[in-house]
């Protein structure tokens, strides 16, 4: 009969999984220093082997005869399970046998992962606590059935399927030590089908699931959750759990973020240790210290910025997307080639006059500017921005964003023409250039020519830009980019994505020096890009020598003079960003020779823009910082705003209405991915609407309905098919 079970296969295994070997073999022999000085008694190896494989014996009619009428009831409901007490207790036909796997660890250590990965119970399992296998929701919602208590107390628990004609069972009881329960009867047969609206995925489960998704992605829609929940856990849920699931997740994250404000001092103080000559300040709100604004910008950022970066620094803000709001200010400058390279960040309230004063102000401290060095900031063209600039840094130059001014010039002055004609304006490199865009949308409107000549032309276009920067771009995108870059980090809580911004830059720092290491160019490989297509481009040109190294170039555009020996030509554009120009790319192999071209193409650029200046950029590092377990307190000998280190949260201000999660584009701005085109109204042939939305309709209306009605009778309002078609 044995053999027929398979018992002897079975009893082997268990030795091999939870039974020492016998005394005698040396290695699991146990020390005699145990049994001498500490009093341990180890057990026997019979008395392991009687404990271990007698559980069967102890079953849950041996657990009922202590209970009197409950061992009756419990007997009685045993028969509908298929006689499972008359086999527990001998050889019955319903007995289950455990079978263990091999890989299982010995003694109550089991692996806490496989009732939460596989749900794999079998007799004889042991568990840490009543609560780890029995009262866990996740067992009845993997197998997708509903389970009912019919015993729990201290000293057992027994579960039985509700399941219509299901006899699945499960029986457990405490064991010697009082801490780990051991399943005694299993009989692991669902006979029922499955149950997909479970009463067991409560708001509290599903909240714990895609705690982390809500966590990233705050905007997430309850239809998201629902979906996922029915694809990994093949549970449904009504509209109104998802809406109250996501509400407890994020009322988690509103207390995961407040918890960072405690932190924000220690994080300052680790900035400082590791990386010295950092600066991290904090503005805090009084009475009670209640954070307001944080600026942190490295060493290794300074001392990149001061060797050979561009002397131009953009500046702009985003928002945050967390529970307390705020709003991160950024100062990007840019490499030799041409590369993003954050400067110093900013986490305030909210975009104002104060708050731009403080961050450029604590920007101008840590960089020890001189009112003698050359330096031009780029904005959105903000008057908040603009002030701030003009109190800390009045003798820096002020560009302002293209793009900014062009959807202000549009507003009132639109069409296609109007457009190219103000990008010719913007990117123009000599005077005469600009002259005759300007004057072509004076020829239109000479109102849009008034609107546009009301900005100093050295804000906007290029012609009369400061050419000591090198630098050409007209628009701001280099701190749009920076912005875009944070992604989902911008809803992360600050400390967060301050220590994002930070792990960013130490490994853009180390990869670009890396790189820049593998080039076999002496100039970056933008600057080669540039080179190459200027002189592609060249070949068109018409070159007339008229010595000491000055040129005349015909070509399709007109005539150029090129002064080799001044590093100029009459378009502008070399002095402007201090790569040659097409016009200069031709003069240039034909003083040099376009056999050695090659070898000197890089003295006629600037060495701002060389290898040897990108690599002085990213010489320096910035020093990890150790996790924030780590962190000790701040030192009381250093000076701390209200007398204490826990900061408290800023007050938080729920916008009201559904939360935004895409940026209002213009109206002739084409929409992001989707539809190749945009929308043209039939009535006044503007794009970004349509007829039924237009304002033209809408005042034509008011219009005619303000003038007084005729003495013709009116028109009925139905009309005969035939008469409309006629």
């Amino acid at each position: 009969m044995f053999e027929d079970h398979g018992l002897d296969t079975i009893v082997f295994e268990l030795e091999n999984a939870y039974v020492p070997n016998p005394p005698g073999d040396d290695q699991d022999e146990e020390p005699e220093v145990l049994a001498q000085d500490c009093g341990y008694q180890p057990l026997g190896w019979h008395d392991l082997e009687a404990e271990m494989l007698n559980y069967d014996g102890d079953s849950e009619k041996d657990d009922d005869k202590d209970d009197g009428n409950d061992g009756d009831s419990e007997a009685g409901e045993d028969k509908d399970v298929g006689n499972d007490g008359d086999s527990e207790a001998g050889e019955g036909k319903g007995s289950q046998v455990p079978i263990v796997n091999e890989d299982a660890d010995n003694g109550n250590d089991r692996n806490d992962d496989i009732i939460n990965e596989c749900m794999d119970l079998f007799e004889g399992y042991q568990s840490k606590s009543d609560d780890e296998y029995f009262s866990d929701s996740e067992l009845e919602l993997d197998k997708g059935v509903i389970l009912k208590r019919v015993k729990n107390d201290n000293v057992r628990q027994t579960y039985k399927c509700l399941g219509d004609g299901c006899h699945w069972r499960a029986h457990g009881s405490r064991m010697i030590d009082k801490m780990t329960f051991m399943i005694k009867t299993l009989v692991d047969e669902h006979e029922c089908h499955r149950v997909y609206n479970n009463k067991e995925a409560k708001v509290k489960w599903i909240a714990s699931k895609f705690e982390n998704l809500v966590k990233t992605n705050p905007s997430v829609s309850v239809k998201v959750i629902g979906d996922l929940l029915r694809e990994n856990y093949r549970v449904s849920v009504d509209v109104q759990r998802l809406y109250n699931a996501k509400r407890r997740a994020l009322a988690g994250l509103a207390k995961d973020h407040a918890k960072c404000f405690g932190l924000l001092r220690r994080y300052a103080y680790m900035v400082n240790q590791s990386n010295p000559g950092s600066a991290v300040h904090i503005c805090t709100q009084q009475p009670q210290p209640t954070f307001q604004r944080m600026f942190l910008s490295f060493e290794a950022q300074k001392l990149g910025f001061l060797e050979d970066c561009r002397p131009f620094i953009g500046v702009d803000g985003c928002h945050l997307k967390g529970p307390f709001g705020g709003v991160l200010l950024s100062a990007v400058a840019l490499d030799a080639n041409s590369g993003l390279f954050p400067l110093a960040v900013c986490i305030c309230e909210k975009e104002n006059q104060t708050s731009w004063e403080w961050f450029l102000n604590n920007l101008k401290i840590h960089l020890k500017y001189l009112e003698s060095r050359n330096l031009t900031f780029m904005s959105d063209r903000q008057k908040c921005v603009i002030a701030a600039l003009e109190l800390h840094f009045p003798f820096a130059k002020r560009r302002y964003c293209a793009r900014h001014i062009f959807a202000n010039f549009r507003l009132t002055y639109k069409g296609e023409h109007y457009k190219k004609l103000f990008w010719r304006a913007t990117r123009s490199c000599n005077v005469f250039d600009f002259n005759e865009a300007m004057n072509e949308i004076g020829a239109i409107d000479p109102a849009a020519k008034s609107w546009l000549q009301n900005i100093d032309n050295e804000h906007w276009s290029r012609f009369a830009y400061d050419q000591i920067i090198r630098y050409d771009h007209v628009t701001n995108n280099m701190t749009e980019a920076f912005n875009s870059m944070l992604g989902s980090h911008r809803a992360a809580s600050y400390l967060e994505l301050l220590e994002f911004i930070r792990r960013m830059v130490m490994r853009k720092f180390q990869e670009r020096k890396e790189e820049c290491e593998a080039w076999n160019s002496v100039l970056p490989p933008r600057v080669n890009a540039k080179i190459l297509k200027h002189g592609k481009e060249s070949r068109l040109f018409t070159i007339i020598a008229a010595g000491n190294g000055e040129y005349e170039l015909l070509g399709p555009t007109g005539g150029y003079g090129v002064k080799l020996r001044e590093y100029s030509c009459q378009c502008g554009y070399w002095q402007m960003s201090e790569i040659p120009c097409t016009h200069a790319m031709a003069a240039i192999s034909h003083y040099c020779g376009k056999s050695v071209m090659k070898d000197k193409i890089s003295d006629f650029v600037h060495q701002s823009l060389s290898k040897s200046a990108y690599l002085q950029t990213y010489r320096g590092m910035i020093h990890p910082i150790p996790d924030q377990k780590r962190w000790p307190k701040v030192p009381a000998c250093l000076p701390i705003e209200g007398q204490t280190e826990h900061l408290i949260p800023p007050p938080r201000t729920v916008q009201p209405g559904r939360l935004k999660t895409q940026r209002k584009r213009e109206p002739d701005e084409p929409p992001k991915g989707g539809r190749s085109g945009t929308v043209v109204c039939k009535l006044c042939s503007e794009p970004g609407h349509n007829q039924r939305t237009c304002k033209k309709k809408k005042t034509t209306q008011t219009q005619s309905s303000s003038q007084p009605s005729t003495s013709q009778p009116p028109t009925t309002q139905s009309q005969p098919h035939s008469q409309v078609l006629n």
